[in-house]
């Protein structure tokens, strides 16, 4: 499905719907390009199938679909080229509550936890609760690429005794896709070091032409030091079902989070937050594909229209573009200049990291129309 079919068929209007991007009392009177979240409908299928389950209305304890595991496992293996044990899957409410939960079993306080900025900003948010130590090692940005600056990476974890490290893969907000090559020296310094990685895939399935995702534990060599996080929310529009995946290869980890989820009493999945994810891998594929074509074009789009005002690193994965204004603001931060001038609400580029604050991250997970008039917003707004 071509991106103009995609965007009439499942673009919705999402104001007055309690949506947290559109109803957020920063968003209102702003155009909101911020919250990673989708304006449009899931696949119209998984909703039939979801409505069709509400209608037997009978709501008690259920568990999973007896197929659920053949089913996420079989989509990995198609899409992403990665076979996962049944037995080394289990589950959270989301991507950071699962984070959480790995931090709490697998780390004690004090411990030293690494991630690369710019960064989600929740992971550095759950390692200072935790009271853990955030260690950063700070990404290289030359040439309007990104890239790890693996000397830096591993001096980080030598002086700091670094147990953890927590890797976006693919990246927010930079949209990076690590190559094979990345990911190998990493894991190779992580392996060296007895650090374990904790790779958040969420974005997984969002990949850009030109760029392939290599899951993290395709790397036989070290999956028993490896546990990932992964997820259909924004791959079919999902998130309001909190239901997500850890799948953890090492026995003894495996063991150690589940005596963790058994003191807690977090065990047993939603069943009904997990069939949105279920119906979403037996009938998603065609939308997901139109999905990605309609990012690409508004990132073309965008790229193309606000050349001028700022530099945008390529888009390789994830529907977040991160955009540098340093050649064109001046006086005041990116934030404070698209919010308040251009009437836009985007993520403030410092939120991701020291340094950042002529940066901004845009949602393109959008009509055309809503970035063609972004576009046009900020364009008004420098020549104003």
């Amino acid at each position: 499905m071509e991106a103009k079919e995609f965007t009439k068929k499942y673009y919705a209007n999402r104001k007055n719907t309690n949506c947290i991007k559109w109803d957020n009392e920063q968003a209102l009177n702003k155009l909101p390009m911020w919250i990673a979240d989708a304006d449009f409908k899931s696949p119209e299928k998984v909703i039939e199938m979801l409505k069709k389950k509400l209608n037997e209305g009978s709501y008690g304890y259920e568990f999973l679909p007896k197929d659920y595991l053949d089913t996420m496992t079989k989509w990995n293996k198609d899409h992403s080229h990665v076979e996962y044990k049944k037995e080394w899957i289990r589950f959270s409410k989301g991507a950071i509550d699962g984070l959480c939960q790995i931090i709490y079993s697998l780390t004690k306080e004090k411990d030293a936890i690494l991630i690369c900025e710019p960064v989600y900003n929740p992971f550095k948010a759950v390692i200072k609760a935790s009271k853990r130590k955030a260690v950063v090692s700070n990404l290289i940005y030359k040439d309007n690429a990104f890239k790890m600056n693996f000397n830096d990476v591993e001096n980080k974890i030598v002086k700091n005794k670094v147990k953890m490290m927590i890797l976006c893969s693919p990246h927010n907000p930079i949209g990076r896709v690590w190559n094979k090559d990345e990911l190998e020296q990493l894991f190779k310094i992580a392996h060296k070091h007895k650090v374990l990685v904790v790779s958040d895939e969420v974005h997984s399935e969002l990949i850009m032409p030109g760029h392939e995702f290599i899951p993290s534990l395709s790397f036989e060599r070290y999956q028993n030091e490896i546990i990932t996080i992964n997820a259909e929310s924004k791959s079919f529009s999902l998130a309001l079902f909190s239901h997500c995946h850890v799948i953890i290869p090492n026995e003894k980890l495996r063991n150690i989070f589940d005596a963790y989820q058994d003191a807690h009493h977090i065990t047993m999945p939603n069943a009904f937050n997990g069939l949105s994810s279920y119906y979403g891998y037996k009938y998603g594929k065609d939308w997901l594909d139109g999905f990605k074509k309609t990012i690409y074009e508004n990132y073309l789009y965008m790229k193309k229209h606000l050349s001028k005002y700022c530099d945008m690193p390529e888009l390789e994965g994830t529907y977040l573009v991160y955009a540098n204004f340093s050649k064109s603001i001046k006086d005041k931060t990116a934030f404070d200049f698209i919010y308040n001038k251009a009437n836009i609400f985007p993520n403030a580029g410092e939120t991701y990291g020291k340094g950042y604050e002529k940066w901004v991250r845009f949602n393109l997970a959008t009509s055309l129309n809503n970035v063609k008039k972004a576009c046009k917003l900020i364009e008004e707004a420098f020549n104003s």
